[in-house]
Protein backbone atom coordinates (compact mmCIF):
# COMPACT_ATOMS: atom_id res chain seq x y z
CA UNK A 1 0.00 0.00 0.00
CA UNK A 2 2.84 2.30 0.91
CA UNK A 3 4.57 1.48 -2.38
CA UNK A 4 1.43 2.30 -4.38
CA UNK A 5 0.99 5.66 -2.65
CA UNK A 6 4.63 6.52 -3.29
CA UNK A 7 4.32 5.59 -6.94
CA UNK A 8 1.21 7.71 -7.30
CA UNK A 9 2.89 10.61 -5.55
CA UNK A 10 5.84 10.34 -7.91
CA UNK A 11 3.53 10.35 -10.91
CA UNK A 12 1.83 13.50 -9.70
CA UNK A 13 5.24 15.11 -9.07
CA UNK A 14 6.35 14.27 -12.60
CA UNK A 15 3.18 15.77 -14.05
CA UNK A 16 3.65 18.93 -11.99
CA UNK A 17 7.26 19.18 -13.22
CA UNK A 18 6.17 18.76 -16.85
CA UNK A 19 3.48 21.42 -16.47
CA UNK A 20 5.93 23.77 -14.78
CA UNK A 21 8.54 23.15 -17.49
CA UNK A 22 5.98 23.76 -20.28
CA UNK A 23 4.84 26.98 -18.61
CA UNK A 24 8.43 28.12 -18.21
CA UNK A 25 9.24 27.29 -21.85
CA UNK A 26 6.18 29.20 -23.03
CA UNK A 27 7.19 32.18 -20.89
CA UNK A 28 10.70 32.14 -22.37
CA UNK A 29 9.30 31.86 -25.92
CA UNK A 30 6.91 34.77 -25.36
CA UNK A 31 9.68 36.82 -23.77
CA UNK A 32 12.02 36.15 -26.71
CA UNK A 33 9.30 36.95 -29.26
CA UNK A 34 8.44 40.12 -27.39
CA UNK A 35 12.10 41.12 -27.29
CA UNK A 36 12.43 40.51 -31.03
CA UNK A 37 9.31 42.55 -31.75
CA UNK A 38 10.48 45.44 -29.56
CA UNK A 39 13.89 45.53 -31.27
CA UNK A 40 12.37 45.48 -34.75
CA UNK A 41 13.82 46.45 -37.11
CA UNK A 42 17.42 45.52 -36.36
CA UNK A 43 18.54 44.86 -39.95
CA UNK A 44 17.61 45.84 -43.54
CA UNK A 45 14.04 45.44 -44.85
CA UNK A 46 13.50 44.33 -48.45
CA UNK A 47 10.48 45.42 -50.51
CA UNK A 48 9.74 42.89 -53.26
CA UNK A 49 8.21 44.40 -56.42
CA UNK A 50 6.44 41.77 -58.60
CA UNK A 51 7.10 43.65 -61.86
CA UNK A 52 9.98 45.10 -63.86
CA UNK A 53 11.78 48.26 -62.81
CA UNK A 54 10.25 51.50 -64.06
CA UNK A 55 6.57 50.61 -63.58
CA UNK A 56 4.05 52.07 -61.15
CA UNK A 57 4.70 49.58 -58.32
CA UNK A 58 8.42 50.11 -58.69
CA UNK A 59 7.96 53.89 -58.51
CA UNK A 60 5.90 53.63 -55.32
CA UNK A 61 8.45 51.37 -53.63
CA UNK A 62 11.46 53.48 -54.61
CA UNK A 63 9.85 56.76 -53.57
CA UNK A 64 8.90 55.42 -50.13
CA UNK A 65 11.96 53.26 -49.37
CA UNK A 66 14.42 56.08 -48.50
CA UNK A 67 11.83 57.92 -46.38
CA UNK A 68 10.98 54.81 -44.36
CA UNK A 69 14.68 53.99 -44.06
CA UNK A 70 15.40 57.43 -42.64
CA UNK A 71 12.64 57.08 -40.06
CA UNK A 72 13.52 53.58 -38.82
CA UNK A 73 17.31 53.86 -39.02
CA UNK A 74 17.75 50.75 -41.18
CA UNK A 75 18.23 50.31 -44.96
CA UNK A 76 15.07 49.62 -46.96
CA UNK A 77 15.95 47.84 -50.19
CA UNK A 78 13.87 47.34 -53.34
CA UNK A 79 14.11 44.09 -55.31
CA UNK A 80 12.26 43.34 -58.56
CA UNK A 81 11.00 39.77 -59.09
CA UNK A 82 8.82 39.89 -62.23
CA UNK A 83 6.99 36.97 -63.79
CA UNK A 84 3.73 35.00 -63.87
CA UNK A 85 1.57 38.14 -63.45
CA UNK A 86 3.12 38.86 -60.08
CA UNK A 87 2.69 35.35 -58.68
CA UNK A 88 6.41 34.52 -58.52
CA UNK A 89 7.00 37.43 -56.16
CA UNK A 90 3.83 36.72 -54.20
CA UNK A 91 4.84 33.09 -53.65
CA UNK A 92 8.32 34.16 -52.53
CA UNK A 93 6.97 36.65 -49.99
CA UNK A 94 4.25 34.32 -48.73
CA UNK A 95 6.95 31.70 -47.97
CA UNK A 96 9.34 34.18 -46.38
CA UNK A 97 9.83 34.28 -42.63
CA UNK A 98 7.01 36.30 -41.00
CA UNK A 99 9.39 38.68 -39.27
CA UNK A 100 8.82 41.94 -41.16
CA UNK A 101 12.08 41.89 -43.10
CA UNK A 102 10.57 40.78 -46.43
CA UNK A 103 7.45 42.61 -47.62
CA UNK A 104 5.79 43.24 -50.98
CA UNK A 105 4.36 46.16 -52.94
CA UNK A 106 1.61 44.90 -55.27
CA UNK A 107 -1.51 46.26 -56.94
CA UNK A 108 -5.07 45.30 -57.79
CA UNK A 109 -3.96 42.46 -60.07
CA UNK A 110 -3.21 40.39 -56.98
CA UNK A 111 -6.96 39.87 -56.35
CA UNK A 112 -7.66 39.19 -60.04
CA UNK A 113 -5.21 36.31 -60.59
CA UNK A 114 -7.27 33.69 -58.68
CA UNK A 115 -10.10 34.23 -61.18
CA UNK A 116 -7.80 33.87 -64.21
CA UNK A 117 -5.49 30.97 -63.40
CA UNK A 118 -6.40 27.40 -62.53
CA UNK A 119 -3.13 27.08 -60.59
CA UNK A 120 -2.62 30.03 -58.26
CA UNK A 121 0.69 29.90 -56.40
CA UNK A 122 -0.58 31.55 -53.21
CA UNK A 123 -3.80 32.83 -51.62
CA UNK A 124 -3.74 36.60 -51.18
CA UNK A 125 -6.38 36.43 -48.45
CA UNK A 126 -4.71 33.67 -46.40
CA UNK A 127 -0.99 33.75 -47.14
CA UNK A 128 -0.36 37.50 -46.93
CA UNK A 129 -1.03 40.11 -44.26
CA UNK A 130 -2.13 43.59 -45.43
CA UNK A 131 0.01 46.48 -44.19
CA UNK A 132 -1.51 49.52 -45.90
CA UNK A 133 -3.29 50.56 -49.07
CA UNK A 134 -0.79 53.17 -50.27
CA UNK A 135 -2.30 54.91 -53.31
CA UNK A 136 -5.17 54.76 -55.78
CA UNK A 137 -4.98 55.68 -59.44
CA UNK A 138 -7.06 55.86 -62.57
CA UNK A 139 -5.78 54.89 -66.02
CA UNK A 140 -5.35 56.88 -69.20
CA UNK A 141 -6.34 55.52 -72.60
CA UNK A 142 -3.34 56.27 -74.82
CA UNK A 143 -2.64 55.76 -78.52
CA UNK A 144 0.49 56.03 -80.65
CA UNK A 145 0.62 59.41 -82.45
CA UNK A 146 0.78 57.68 -85.84
CA UNK A 147 -2.75 56.37 -85.28
CA UNK A 148 -5.39 58.67 -86.84
CA UNK A 149 -7.32 58.73 -83.56
CA UNK A 150 -8.03 61.75 -81.34
CA UNK A 151 -10.93 60.51 -79.21
CA UNK A 152 -12.77 57.36 -78.17
CA UNK A 153 -15.24 57.57 -81.06
CA UNK A 154 -12.33 57.66 -83.52
CA UNK A 155 -10.75 54.61 -81.89
CA UNK A 156 -13.98 52.62 -81.95
CA UNK A 157 -14.62 53.52 -85.59
CA UNK A 158 -11.10 52.50 -86.64
CA UNK A 159 -11.22 49.25 -84.67
CA UNK A 160 -14.55 48.33 -86.24
CA UNK A 161 -13.22 49.12 -89.72
CA UNK A 162 -10.12 46.97 -89.08
CA UNK A 163 -11.15 44.15 -86.70
CA UNK A 164 -8.17 42.34 -85.21
CA UNK A 165 -5.65 44.70 -86.82
CA UNK A 166 -5.03 46.96 -83.82
CA UNK A 167 -3.27 45.67 -80.70
CA UNK A 168 -2.84 46.85 -77.12
CA UNK A 169 -0.22 46.17 -74.46
CA UNK A 170 -0.68 45.59 -70.73
CA UNK A 171 1.53 44.86 -67.69
CA UNK A 172 0.36 41.25 -67.90
CA UNK A 173 -2.63 38.94 -68.16
CA UNK A 174 -5.03 39.72 -65.35
CA UNK A 175 -3.66 43.19 -64.65
CA UNK A 176 -6.29 45.89 -64.15
CA UNK A 177 -5.20 47.46 -67.45
CA UNK A 178 -5.91 44.17 -69.21
CA UNK A 179 -9.34 43.92 -67.60
CA UNK A 180 -10.08 47.60 -68.34
CA UNK A 181 -9.45 47.09 -72.04
CA UNK A 182 -11.46 43.88 -72.19
CA UNK A 183 -14.41 45.72 -70.61
CA UNK A 184 -13.88 48.55 -73.10
CA UNK A 185 -13.80 46.11 -76.03
CA UNK A 186 -17.02 44.41 -74.93
CA UNK A 187 -18.84 47.68 -74.32
CA UNK A 188 -17.66 49.16 -77.63
CA UNK A 189 -18.08 45.96 -79.65
CA UNK A 190 -14.54 45.97 -81.07
CA UNK A 191 -11.71 43.48 -81.58
CA UNK A 192 -8.31 44.76 -80.39
CA UNK A 193 -5.59 42.12 -79.83
CA UNK A 194 -4.01 41.81 -76.38
CA UNK A 195 -0.20 41.64 -76.07
CA UNK A 196 0.87 41.12 -72.42
CA UNK A 197 4.26 42.20 -71.00
CA UNK A 198 6.05 41.74 -67.67
CA UNK A 199 5.18 45.11 -66.16
CA UNK A 200 4.08 48.63 -66.98
CA UNK A 201 7.51 49.81 -68.20
CA UNK A 202 7.94 47.21 -71.00
CA UNK A 203 4.27 47.60 -71.94
CA UNK A 204 4.84 51.34 -72.36
CA UNK A 205 8.04 50.79 -74.35
CA UNK A 206 6.02 48.59 -76.72
CA UNK A 207 3.61 51.39 -77.64
CA UNK A 208 6.43 53.93 -77.87
CA UNK A 209 8.09 51.62 -80.41
CA UNK A 210 4.73 51.25 -82.22
CA UNK A 211 4.74 47.49 -81.62
CA UNK A 212 1.21 48.04 -80.34
CA UNK A 213 -1.04 51.02 -80.93
CA UNK A 214 -3.16 51.30 -77.77
CA UNK A 215 -2.66 51.04 -74.00
CA UNK A 216 -4.42 51.76 -70.72
CA UNK A 217 -1.66 53.21 -68.56
CA UNK A 218 -1.83 54.30 -64.95
CA UNK A 219 1.47 56.10 -64.40
CA UNK A 220 4.27 55.11 -66.76
CA UNK A 221 2.73 56.54 -69.91
CA UNK A 222 2.00 60.00 -68.49
CA UNK A 223 5.49 61.54 -69.00
CA UNK A 224 5.38 60.42 -72.64
CA UNK A 225 2.00 62.11 -73.10
CA UNK A 226 3.44 65.30 -71.67
CA UNK A 227 6.44 64.97 -74.01
CA UNK A 228 4.16 64.51 -77.02
CA UNK A 229 5.29 60.94 -77.71
CA UNK A 230 1.89 59.44 -76.92
CA UNK A 231 -1.65 60.82 -77.23
CA UNK A 232 -4.19 60.64 -74.39
CA UNK A 233 -7.78 60.29 -75.61
CA UNK A 234 -9.62 59.42 -72.37
CA UNK A 235 -9.25 58.67 -68.65
CA UNK A 236 -10.97 55.95 -66.62
CA UNK A 237 -11.85 57.86 -63.44
CA UNK A 238 -15.25 59.12 -62.39
CA UNK A 239 -13.99 62.65 -63.07
CA UNK A 240 -11.26 64.11 -65.27
CA UNK A 241 -7.67 63.94 -64.13
CA UNK A 242 -6.19 67.18 -62.77
CA UNK A 243 -3.07 66.35 -64.78
CA UNK A 244 -5.05 66.03 -68.03
CA UNK A 245 -7.97 68.44 -67.54
CA UNK A 246 -8.72 68.68 -71.27
CA UNK A 247 -8.99 64.90 -71.70
CA UNK A 248 -12.52 63.54 -71.17
CA UNK A 249 -13.36 60.38 -69.23
CA UNK A 250 -14.34 57.22 -71.09
CA UNK A 251 -17.87 57.70 -69.76
CA UNK A 252 -18.00 61.25 -71.13
CA UNK A 253 -16.82 59.91 -74.47
CA UNK A 254 -19.87 57.74 -75.02
CA UNK A 255 -19.47 54.59 -72.89
CA UNK A 256 -21.75 55.70 -70.06
CA UNK A 257 -21.10 54.22 -66.64
CA UNK A 258 -17.56 53.14 -67.51
CA UNK A 259 -15.01 53.78 -64.74
CA UNK A 260 -12.04 52.00 -63.21
CA UNK A 261 -9.74 52.88 -60.31
CA UNK A 262 -6.83 50.67 -59.19
CA UNK A 263 -4.75 50.61 -56.01
CA UNK A 264 -1.25 49.74 -54.84
CA UNK A 265 -0.44 48.53 -51.36
CA UNK A 266 2.00 46.72 -49.12
CA UNK A 267 1.84 43.15 -47.79
CA UNK A 268 3.79 41.00 -45.33
CA UNK A 269 3.77 37.20 -44.97
CA UNK A 270 0.83 35.82 -43.03
CA UNK A 271 1.46 35.25 -39.31
CA UNK A 272 3.71 38.30 -39.09
CA UNK A 273 3.22 39.55 -35.50
CA UNK A 274 0.59 42.26 -35.11
CA UNK A 275 3.13 44.53 -33.43
CA UNK A 276 5.38 44.40 -36.51
CA UNK A 277 2.46 44.98 -38.89
CA UNK A 278 1.48 47.97 -36.76
CA UNK A 279 5.02 49.37 -36.87
CA UNK A 280 5.26 48.93 -40.66
CA UNK A 281 1.86 50.53 -41.13
CA UNK A 282 2.82 53.53 -39.00
CA UNK A 283 6.12 54.06 -40.84
CA UNK A 284 4.69 53.71 -44.36
CA UNK A 285 1.71 55.93 -43.61
CA UNK A 286 4.07 58.54 -42.11
CA UNK A 287 6.18 58.45 -45.29
CA UNK A 288 3.10 58.63 -47.54
CA UNK A 289 1.89 61.77 -45.76
CA UNK A 290 5.16 63.66 -46.25
CA UNK A 291 4.39 66.72 -48.45
CA UNK A 292 7.16 66.03 -50.97
CA UNK A 293 6.08 62.39 -51.29
CA UNK A 294 2.42 63.32 -51.77
CA UNK A 295 3.49 65.82 -54.43
CA UNK A 296 5.48 63.17 -56.31
CA UNK A 297 2.56 60.76 -56.30
CA UNK A 298 0.12 63.41 -57.48
CA UNK A 299 2.49 64.23 -60.33
CA UNK A 300 2.28 60.56 -61.29
CA UNK A 301 -1.53 60.53 -61.35
CA UNK A 302 -1.79 58.79 -57.95
CA UNK A 303 -3.82 59.74 -54.87
CA UNK A 304 -2.30 59.00 -51.46
CA UNK A 305 -4.42 56.90 -49.09
CA UNK A 306 -2.35 55.34 -46.28
CA UNK A 307 -5.03 53.09 -44.78
CA UNK A 308 -5.08 50.86 -41.72
CA UNK A 309 -4.38 47.14 -42.24
CA UNK A 310 -8.04 46.40 -41.46
CA UNK A 311 -9.34 48.86 -44.06
CA UNK A 312 -6.96 47.43 -46.66
CA UNK A 313 -8.13 43.89 -45.89
CA UNK A 314 -11.72 45.02 -46.48
CA UNK A 315 -10.76 46.51 -49.87
CA UNK A 316 -9.04 43.25 -50.81
CA UNK A 317 -12.13 41.20 -49.95
CA UNK A 318 -14.50 43.55 -51.81
CA UNK A 319 -12.36 43.77 -54.94
CA UNK A 320 -11.77 40.02 -54.96
CA UNK A 321 -15.51 39.45 -55.27
CA UNK A 322 -16.07 42.40 -57.64
CA UNK A 323 -13.44 41.34 -60.15
CA UNK A 324 -14.60 37.75 -59.98
CA UNK A 325 -18.02 38.90 -61.14
CA UNK A 326 -16.54 41.08 -63.89
CA UNK A 327 -14.37 38.26 -65.24
CA UNK A 328 -17.32 35.87 -65.28
CA UNK A 329 -19.40 38.45 -67.15
CA UNK A 330 -16.60 38.95 -69.68
CA UNK A 331 -16.46 35.18 -70.22
CA UNK A 332 -12.70 35.01 -69.64
CA UNK A 333 -11.76 31.39 -69.04
CA UNK A 334 -9.16 30.28 -66.53
CA UNK A 335 -5.71 29.49 -67.88
CA UNK A 336 -3.35 26.68 -66.86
Amino acid sequence: MYSLELSTERKFSSKRLLVAFAAMSLSVFVALASAQDSSYPSRPITIIVPYSAGGGNDDVARILAPRVSQNIGQPVLVENRPGASGMIAGLYVSRSAPNGYTIMDDFTGIVINPWLYSKVLFDVRKDLAPITLAVTLGSNLLVHPSLPVHNVKDLIALAKAQPGKLSYSSPGIGSPMHIEMEIFKKRAGVDIVHVPYKGGAPATMAILANEVQVIFSGTTGLPHVQAGKLRAIATTGLTRSSLLPDVPTVAESGLEGYSSVSWMGFFAPAKTPASIISRLNAEFVKALKMPDVTKQFEAGNMSVVGSTPEAFRKTIEEDFLRYGKIIQELGIKKMD
